[in-house]
């Protein structure tokens, strides 16, 4: 699995261990955070650290992901955000659709 869970509360950070998100992975991605909503998650964190590179399937997953947490009344931030992959969402104007963060305490504290 490309992705490690860890829970703070109710808020599950997701961290993606990918250094390259495409669309290989984008099918997977997308059900394992249906999985999570599924579960009963209603925050999830994405730790994005480790991501260099990310393509529009990928991004496709992740809107995917959010619009599925949305409908279930959740909430989804991502964090550590790479500048390569934060100026594609700055061009896509998915900045201003995801909650961003600097860092992973950040983006849990959000959920307050």
């Amino acid at each position: 699995m490309n992705y490690t869970l860890q829970k703070i509360g109710d808020v599950n950070i997701v961290t993606v261990e990918l250094v390259e998100a495409s669309l290989s992975q984008s099918d997977d991605f997308k059900k394992y955070i249906y999985s999570l909503t599924e579960g009963g998650a209603r925050k999830v964190v994405l730790d994005l650290g480790k991501v260099l590179y990310m393509d529009s399937s990928f991004i496709g997953a992740l809107v995917a992901g959010l619009k599925h947490l949305l409908s279930n009344q959740g909430e989804m931030a991502l964090a550590n955000i790479g500048s390569d992959v934060l100026a594609l969402f700055e061009l896509t104007r998915l900045d201003k659709v995801f909650h961003v963060y600097n860092s992973v305490d950040d983006a849990v504290k959000s959920f307050d």
